[in-house]
């Protein structure tokens, strides 16, 4: 008996580099203004206090998690452009963009059903939000 898979899931088992998720609260590491948390492969995460908040500021929790989906590509469902992770700080008000590897990456979440599709007039995103960073889980994609 033979069988058939799906074209999509082939391209998300034989083109997926690698599955992340957000850091946890607890792995971020903070040196005066900088905050970092390993990753997968050779990157890690890098994020950076910017605006009024000191440089000491312990992060409190996880806010949230955001791909932006490109209009202009042909697009298949669940993939997009990964942007950030955020947390909130115990300071009053601040936050920190946790990225990885310093750069946007291509990225699928079939099969996450905690990305929540959400569209505006100005643009189409992916957020995962509510749950605990590691939750926030994504397929990097191989280039190309």
């Amino acid at each position: 008996m033979k069988y058939k898979l799906p074209f999509l899931m082939l391209f998300t088992s034989f083109g997926t580099l690698a599955q992340l998720h957000c850091p946890a609260v607890d792995t971020i590491k903070q040196v005066g203004g900088v905050y970092s948390a390993p990753a997968a492969g050779n990157e890690e995460w890098i994020g950076l206090l910017s605006g009024n908040v000191p440089p000491n500021s312990a992060i409190k929790d996880f806010s949230e998690a955001l791909i932006i989906i490109d209009s202009d590509k042909n697009n298949i469902v669940g993939q997009g452009e990964f942007q950030k992770c955020t947390y909130n700080l115990k300071v009053a008000g601040g936050q920190i963009d946790m990225f990885y590897g310093n750069k946007t990456w291509s990225v699928s979440i079939s099969g996450q059903p905690l990305w929540v599709y959400q569209q505006n007039p100005f643009l189409e995103i992916y957020q995962c939000s509510g749950v605990a960073a590691e939750e926030c889980k994504f397929d990097i994609l191989a280039p190309g």
